[in-house]
């Protein structure tokens, strides 16, 4: 242990020289300040006034003083100020490892094995049984004075004399081990030994403290810091703890006291910050061991954390690290002791009064520097800690729920009060003041099983009562500033959470839209752009919602798409849908259609295309009720017949909206929506009528009368539609789409001969002679047909289908048909198709122009 009590001797040491560069940077400018006035002939005579030396050690005085006279003394050797361009030597340039270590680091050291030695005389003492108590603590007191004796005098000693005038360190050392060790002696004597009462203990510890501030003024930093691990460490070296806990925390008061005194009489920041850790230390190993005097521990947390930030604002012209630490370090790390000793105290009401006296300082001190906001967050914040574990614990005792209010009125009054008082960081305080009712309640809700949710919903109504009341309040006083954001946001927050403890879960979504539908209508109100990036928020959250309670859709969805016919009882039930899908659909559309919402252009898009989608899928439902195809006789039976009616209902609707789209170029959604309509048509044909419900492979009911039948009738729609919508798609895609429509009047005629021949079914393979020559025949009067029209009508296309057409035919004629026959059959056909393709091309290239001129045509000359 003795080690670990030298290393730590080790860092206090580095943090010594660390704070000895400030002096050498202080005496550096105070040298060249006073060589800058004499080079320029302001020569001071010995014994003139000087100019003050604010913040300077007396140390450094005295080195001023006397570079001062000397050069006072010796104006001719005096040199001019040096030229800024020209390299200068660094201040520490002489600081080499060999300096430090072999000059600096011994002294130190030794200082410190000095205190340690006098510690472990007196308790080699004890464990030998040398002296009694008496003789042991006169020893120790003798020894310790013995120190600071020599400190001070022994710069007067012969031979060695001249080591103490040379070096200070060595009358520092000695000093700050003397210091360390009556601090220690002391505890023995008062704590261990009941040589002398509390009074009288007291009394010495005041006086051991006053010696200790003498000494640290004249010797400077290194005494004090000496001063400050002898009394830290005295109390552990005399083997005390949680059992003596009063006195320990008396003695660890004064002695805090004191050195906080110290440090506002000489301006030493540094040991503010470790005094005030130092005693914070003591209080977290006590409160991890101590079961009694919890009140006493919870006070002196609370008054060192109060005390050393009350000390800190003395230091307010200062900046840097030290400061910062000084600030925030001491006060964080109370709040959170204290927290910590709320559950080991059982939540009792003392230790809930100091947390709240601690805050209550954090807040009056932010009240007038905004810098310490972040105290008055952190320890809301901190609090939420032992308030949960207390109605974890507890439940809702009449302590828990008084102290529950308390913290809300201690940081939500008090921020309102702040904000509207003055305009300096008024959003802080306005964050803070609506944050806190909203976290206690939450911390609460969550720690407590929730047994009357009305009464949990009504208190997160009244939360958002201020939040509302903040959020109207800056709009109508024009206050450009991040308060009405987080009041919306609050406000919105808490009125959801009441909905969700009263409301039947099948309507989360639509009470969630409809709180985005409130945050949109106030982003009309205020013109915010942030009111208008909120809505993204409960927007986003109400289509999750809406597509977690849909999942039934998706599942029929999916059993549709793979090519299962009878998916009914996956369906949803009617009114579980519009509850669950068609409601919430219907509001989120609203925020795209009605002007009296504020969104962005993309946020109107996706609300309009969830919303589309939600309506879309209640109406397929509904739709589906009319067939209702549970088995797959039904599907047999109306299979074909409802897709069909779906089909063509999307290929109308696309159409129309496609038409009034063009009428209205202020709305481009509409015509995306009627390409979206017109697509999921055309999927639907492409997918389920000719890939997995193909009528040939999958049986299905067409009707009777040939022609005019299901099968006839829906595909001639599809390839009209098609013919249709090729006058509304871009350029590029008008040959594209009028190829489909022609294949789609191929596909019309041998679906309208197969069902001819085959009746109201048209599954199966097989294909007899009749119909394939039908086939061929009504090919060949569809390309007769394109032919004629295309001549009409100078329709390129239509002529090259046509003729594709033709030769196609021709070539199955001659290949396929003419191959089954024989005889008179095969002469007769042939014949037929022969007349038939010359006088086609006969009419086609005379109707065309391409036929040659009879009376430009050269006769032919006879053979001789």
């Amino acid at each position: 242990m003795a080690e670990i009590l030298l290393f730590i001797g080790l860092l206090g040491l580095g943090l010594m020289l660390h704070l000895a560069r400030a002096d050498l940077k202080y005496l550096h400018r105070r040298v060249e300040e006073l060589e800058g006035r004499l080079s320029f002939g302001a020569q001071p005579s010995v014994g003139a006034a000087e100019p003050p030396l604010p913040d300077a050690p007396p140390r450094v005085m005295a080195k001023v003083r006397s570079a001062a006279t000397v050069i006072a003394r010796s104006p001719a050797e005096t040199t001019p100020p040096p030229d800024p361009k020209s390299p200068r030597k660094s201040l520490f340039a002489d600081l080499s490892f060999e300096s430090l270590v072999g000059g600096k680091l011994p002294i130190w050291v030794g200082g410190i094995s000095l205190v340690f030695a006098g510690f472990f005389l007196v308790r080699y003492t004890i464990e030998a049984g040398l002296f009694g108590p008496g003789a042991r603590s006169i020893t120790a007191t003798v020894f310790a004075l013995a120190m600071i004796a020599m400190s001070e005098l022994g710069g007067r000693l012969p031979k060695i004399g001249a080591s103490f005038a040379a070096d200070p360190r060595v009358g520092q050392s000695l000093a700050g081990a003397g210091v360390a060790t009556l601090y220690g002696t002391l505890y023995m004597a008062a704590e261990i030994y009941g040589l002398v009462g509390v009074g009288t203990a007291f009394a010495l510890v005041v006086l051991t403290t006053a010696v200790a501030f003498s000494l640290a003024l004249r010797h400077g930093p290194p005494t004090a810091l000496m001063g400050l691990i002898g009394g830290f460490a005295a109390p552990w070296v005399a083997g005390m703890g949680a059992s003596n806990l009063p006195t320990l925390l008396l003695y660890l008061a004064v002695f805090i006291a004191a050195l906080f005194g110290l440090a506002i009489w000489r301006r030493w920041l540094w040991l503010l910050v470790l005094a005030s850790g130092g005693g914070l230390a003591w209080s977290l190993a006590m409160l991890a061991s101590a079961d009694s005097d919890l009140g006493l521990l919870g006070g002196f947390i609370a008054v060192t954390g109060g005390g050393a930030l009350l000390a800190a604002k003395r230091f307010e012209a200062n900046d840097g690290i030290w400061m910062q630490l000084a600030r925030y370090a001491p006060m964080a790390l109370a709040l959170v002791q204290l927290a910590m000793l709320l559950p080991k105290a059982e939540f009792s009401g003392i230790a809930w009064i100091f947390y709240f006296a601690l805050s209550a300082l954090a807040i009056a001190l932010a009240w007038r520097d905004k810098a310490l906001l972040p105290l008055v967050a952190g320890a809301l914040i901190i609090a939420m800690g032992p308030l949960g574990l207390a109605w974890n614990n507890l439940e809702a005792s009449p302590t828990n729920i008084a102290i529950t209010i308390g913290i809300a009125a201690l940081f939500g009054i008090t921020g309102h009060v702040r904000a509207r008082l003055s305009g300096d960081a008024p959003t802080y305080w306005v964050f803070i003041a609506l944050t806190a009712p909203v976290l206690c309640w939450f911390t609460t809700s969550l720690s407590f099983s929730l047994q009357n949710e009305h009464l949990w919903a009504g208190l997160a109504v009244l939360t958002a009562l201020p939040a509302a009341w903040t959020a109207w309040q800056w709009n109508a006083e024009k206050r450009a500033t991040a308060v009405q954001p987080w009041a919306t946001s609050a406000t919105a927050l808490m009125l959801w959470m009441a909905a969700i403890l009263v409301v039947d879960e099948d309507w989360a979504g639509s009470y969630t839209a409809l709180i985005a539908l409130g945050v949109a209508a106030w982003a009309r109100v205020t013109g915010g752009k942030w009111e208008r990036r909120l809505v993204w928020i409960p927007l986003g959250v109400a289509m999750i919602l809406i597509s977690a309670f849909s999942w039934q859709f998706f599942s029929a969805i999916g059993e549709s798409l793979s090519g299962t016919g009878a998916y009914f009882e996956r369906l949803p039930l009617v009114r579980d849908a519009a509850r669950a899908t068609l409601a919430p659909s219907l509001l989120i559309s609203a925020i795209a259609w009605l002007p009296i919402f504020a969104t962005g252009r993309r946020t109107q898009a996706l609300a309009l295309m969830v919303g589309g989608a939600g309506i879309a899928a209640f109406v397929w439902l509904l739709a589906k009720q009319v067939a209702a195809i549970v088995s797959p006789s039904d599907f047999i039976r109306l299979g074909f017949a409802e897709r069909a009616v779906f089909t063509q209902v999307f290929f109308t609707l696309g159409w129309l909206t496609l038409i009034e789209a063009n009428k209205r170029s202020e709305w481009p959604l509409l015509k995306r929506a009627g390409w979206i309509l017109s697509a999921v048509a055309l999927f639907r044909v492409i997918w389920f009528d000719l890939l997995v419900h193909n009528p040939v492979m999958d049986a299905q009911a067409m009707g009777p009368v040939p022609v005019a039948n299901l099968l006839t009738g829906h595909l001639a729609l599809v390839a009209l539609w098609l013919w249709l919508l090729a006058r509304h798609v871009p350029q590029r895609l008008v040959l594209a789409t009028q190829g489909l429509s022609l294949g789609m009047m191929i596909i019309t005629v041998l679906a309208t001969i197969r069902q001819a021949v085959q009746g109201n079914l048209v599954s199966g393979a097989n294909i007899d002679t009749g119909e394939n020559y039908l086939y061929s025949a009504g090919l060949l009067a569809l390309a007769i047909g394109w032919l004629t029209l295309g001549i009409k009508r100078k329709a390129k296309l239509l002529r090259v289908a046509g003729l594709l057409l033709l030769t196609v035919v021709t070539f199955k004629v001659f290949l396929i048909d003419a191959a089954a026959l024989t005889g008179l059959l095969r002469i007769l056909s042939f014949l037929g198709l022969g007349i038939a393709l010359i006088g086609i091309g006969w009419a086609y290239g005379r109707l065309m122009g391409i036929a040659p001129d009879a009376k430009n045509e050269a006769p032919e000359q006879p053979v001789a």
